[in-house]
């Protein structure tokens, strides 16, 4: 419901097992780990995501990335990853003192004889954030966002050969938000195609479909008025290619395109219907002690039933969003790192309601160990 993206896919794929060796199995070095702290400050101009009264403030950062895992010496990986955001204001914007987001992912997999994995993973989003609300009663709108999500996907692997595989999973998630948003059930079933070449080059296409059953909202007709009775439920189709290629034989350049495209279809008289096109582009450097990337991307939202405003020359509803991020990362002493980053986000429609523009600067430092 809410414009997000998406969390990369953290694949082994192209990893050769070792033998079993009971020696190996017993020592640490099975086991890895990496922490980053980081800290900083930064101003936002447009906090709430106004489309006519933006209202700006400082604020101070913090956040943590930790990410343990297992090597498969013997079959068996794990990965363990936990990042978090905070974001405190230095001053109360129409109630509005701060934003989170936290994410956590547990993965186990079992590598079966020699094409064939089996895995499970639980995943746990927190957000605490102003967001485009898609789905809302009285049109769409930027919403203070907080809620949590709980998903499990259970997955099977097959490698073909020539650096090809397969995945197949299917993921259930339950969501709980707080007013104005609604609570909902996730079932869906999701499939992976990739093909690795070169240095850990890879193309990857994936398609899934989901049906989302809300707890409290209502379906509406084609005006938007609700239909007594029967609860809102949602069909949603996904597909995404992501073209992944690193330049150079060092790897100090990277670049990530992804091509993606989503259908949803309400039960009712097709509201809430709309189609997603999306287009990004990242590029990164990297050296010893430097980082640089950058990241831009478009998004276009067409609604075929949910009418525009009157004044319109277009009869229904469409939202167009353009982003841009640039960072920079500099090592200036062992694991100590200095960063600056700049966002831009601009929303465009035909409802007054919907359009926005916001710029993000931060600066501060980071610490691995």
């Amino acid at each position: 419901m809410l414009l997000a993206g998406t969390v990369p896919d953290a694949s082994t794929n192209g990893l050769e097992l070792i033998p079993d060796n009971p020696a190996l199995l017993t020592e640490s070095l099975l086991w890895d780990k990496d922490i980053t702290l980081r800290a900083g400050i930064g101003y936002k101009d447009n906090v709430l995501l106004s489309p006519t009264s933006p209202q700006g403030s400082g604020f101070f950062t913090s956040g943590l990335d930790l990410t343990i895992f297992r090597l498969p010496l013997n079959g068996l990986a794990f990965n363990l990853t936990v990042t978090g955001d905070d974001a405190r204001y230095w001053r109360d914007v129409e109630g509005v003192q701060g934003e989170d987001s936290f994410l956590a992912s547990a993965q186990i997999e079992k590598y079966l004889q020699e094409k064939w994995r089996i895995g499970l993973e639980l995943k746990d989003l927190y957000a605490d954030q102003v967001a485009l609300s898609l789905i809302q009663t009285g049109g769409v709108s930027a919403v203070v966002a907080k809620g949590d999500t709980l998903g499990v996907r259970p997955f099977v692997r097959r490698d073909l050969g020539t650096n090809w595989w397969i995945q197949l999973g299917l993921p259930v998630a339950r969501e709980w938000w707080h007013a104005p948003l609604d609570d909902d059930w996730k079932y869906g079933a999701r499939v992976v195609l990739a093909h690795t070449y070169g240095r850990g080059s890879q193309v990857v296409l994936t398609y899934g479909g989901a049906y989302i059953a809300h707890d409290a909202w209502l379906a509406t007709d084609a005006t938007g008025t609700e239909i007594s009775g029967k609860k809102l439920a949602l069909w949603q189709q996904t597909a995404e290619l992501k073209w992944e290629h690193h330049w150079d034989a060092a790897q100090r350049w990277r670049s990530i395109t992804k091509l993606g495209f989503q259908y949803e279809q309400d039960n009712g008289g097709g509201f809430y219907d709309y189609s997603l096109y999306s287009l990004s582009e990242e590029l990164r450097f990297t050296t010893k002690n430097w980082e640089i990337k950058g990241t831009t991307g478009v998004s276009y939202y067409d609604f075929p039933v949910q009418p525009a405003e009157p004044t319109s020359p277009n009869p229904t509803l469409y939202i167009t969003t353009l982003n841009l991020t640039l960072r920079a990362e500099r090592r200036v002493y062992k694991s100590l790192k200095l960063f600056g980053a700049f966002a831009y986000e601009r929303a465009l429609s035909d409802q007054a309601e919907s359009q926005y523009r916001v710029n993000i600067v931060t600066g501060g430092m980071s610490w691995e160990f």
